[in-house]
């Protein structure tokens, strides 16, 4: 939303987040139940229960293969030690698999992360399945991290001092290279096209502190990153080589659903290539209805929040089985009652919190209403911002078409 998004701080900071140290694992290891000859074995569940394990029968059997996290399996590399190739026997013969609790895996069938994928998270108990049909004897690319399960409730700032003032579970900042906090991951988000290259996918892949992946910011807006839908498509696809969990580009309020529109003609398209897009972010400001306040504050925001709501399950049901991420709104920007921001804060966020497809959320301040003030102290308004709770973003495991097995 900011003009000065252009001139985003561009120095990468690897960080320390939540331990943000990798596994002890070494990195691209993987064993088998013969003790590493890869000639397979007989004996059923008997791999360690710690790692990503592979195996080309159903419910786990042998033979099998455990792999260590923070690689990209995949016979492409571009540029970094943690590429590393499919164990052998295993491409193209995977049919079931087993996920710790705590971790996160993206399968693909084409090398790059694309074609057919699906993104499976072990949020509350390890995941053991057997792949859908449309992934089974199909996978070509893994990419397996562990995952962090912050509150819903985050900060959009390009400044430290505020994200730190706020202290949100997570935050973001219109760019790829900021840091992350202890208890306060960055999520990075490729504001325009000129940072979906091969070698932000490698930076944020030898990042040991992110898993997830914002995309364009109002690419249908020409003060913004102003990208076509064709280009989009085209670098959205570079960044797929991440195996991040990938959250759609995020357009202005009247461009997110109907015929025409920017992203209903992106995700027809991301969709007709099978591009890996696991949530759908929203930006709402209430736009259009700045002068239409009703006789008290409190009423004002009860009406805002009601469109608010209106538009959220109009997005959801324009692309069903989403999740959503509601990366900033507010009240609308023109109007300076901070009461009707704090009324219109709690609504909002006492239903978002009620809302299992919203995954995340984070308040737009605007000038009329700061959050923070010049000494980077929080002002009345971001002080109740903060004060307001928020559960965890994930409640259940991800396990989407795969079949769960004992």
């Amino acid at each position: 939303m900011h003009a000065c998004l252009r001139h985003m701080i561009v120095a990468f900071s690897l960080a320390f987040f939540f331990s943000c140290k990798k596994d002890n694992n070494t990195p691209g290891t993987g064993q088998n139940n013969t003790g590493g000859t890869g000639t397979g074995g007989t004996q059923q569940g008997n791999y360690s229960l710690q790692k990503l394990t592979l195996s080309t029968g159903e419910r786990v059997v042998s033979p099998w293969v455990e792999l260590a996290p923070d690689s990209v399996y995949t016979s492409l590399n571009i540029g970094s030690s943690l590429f590393r190739p499919m164990p052998t026997g295993f491409e193209d013969r995977v049919v079931s698999f087993y996920l710790p609790q705590g971790y996160m895996v993206t399968f693909a069938s084409n090398f790059d992360g694309t074609g057919e994928t699906a993104t499976f998270v072990a949020v509350t108990s390890a995941i053991k399945a057997n792949l859908p049909s449309r992934l089974r004897n199909n996978i070509s690319y893994v990419r397996y991290i562990r995952f962090n399960n912050p509150e819903k409730k985050g900060t959009c700032s390009v400044s430290d001092s505020a994200v730190l003032a706020f202290g949100a579970q997570w935050h973001y900042t219109w760019g790829i290279n900021k840091q992350s906090f202890p208890n306060q991951q960055f999520v990075p988000m490729t504001w325009g096209k000129g940072t979906c290259t091969d070698t932000d996918a490698r930076t944020l892949i030898e990042r040991s502190d992110v898993d997830h992946l914002l995309s364009f910011n109002e690419p249908d807006h020409a003060s913004q990153s102003n990208v076509p839908v064709d280009t989009a498509v085209q670098r959205f696809k570079i960044m797929q080589k991440t195996g991040l969990r990938y959250v759609s580009p995020v357009v202005t309020q009247d461009e997110a659903f109907g015929t025409g529109k920017w992203l209903t003609e992106f995700m027809t398209k991301a969709q007709a290539q099978k591009l890996r897009v696991n949530a759908i972010a929203v930006h709402w400001y209430d736009w259009g209805n700045q002068t239409n306040n009703a006789a008290t504050d409190s009423l004002t925001a009860e009406r805002v929040f009601s469109r608010f709501v209106t538009y959220i399950e109009r997005v959801r049901a324009a692309y069903p089985g989403y999740p959503i991420w509601v990366t900033e709104y507010n009240a609308n920007i023109n109007r300076s009652s901070e009461t009707i921001h704090r009324y219109f804060m709690k609504l909002s966020t006492d239903w978002m919190n009620t809302i299992s497809y919203i995954e995340r959320y984070s308040y737009f301040f605007p000038p009329t209403v700061p959050g923070v003030n010049s000494n980077n102290t929080l002002t009345n308004v971001g002080a109740y911002w903060k004060s307001l709770t928020s559960p965890k973003a994930f409640t259940s495991n991800i396990v989407l078409d795969a079949t769960i097995v004992p």
